[in-house]
């Protein structure tokens, strides 16, 4: 089955692979929902509470993985 990848902490869309059904349960960071048509300057990001993807500037984006990598710095200290 063809899955969409996310980043679990940001939800920035990482490409797409595919997957075993049986497997897809318990894989975190996976989604059968195909990302929408994105232009130049945008990025999809997955949101778990619509289950869906949203398009962002990259502005946005770039926020979210600087946020992101803050967070996974303070776990790990």
């Amino acid at each position: 089955m063809k899955v969409y990848l996310f980043n679990t902490e940001s939800g920035l869309y990482e490409g797409e692979t595919f997957e075993d059904t049986g497997m897809f349960p318990y894989e975190e960071g996976i989604t059968p929902v195909p990302p929408p048509d994105f232009e130049h300057g945008h990025v999809p990001v997955f949101d778990r509470r619509k289950n869906g993807w949203v398009v962002v500037p990259v502005s946005i984006a770039r926020q979210l993985l600087k946020s992101s990598i803050t967070e996974s710095t303070e776990r790990t200290s």
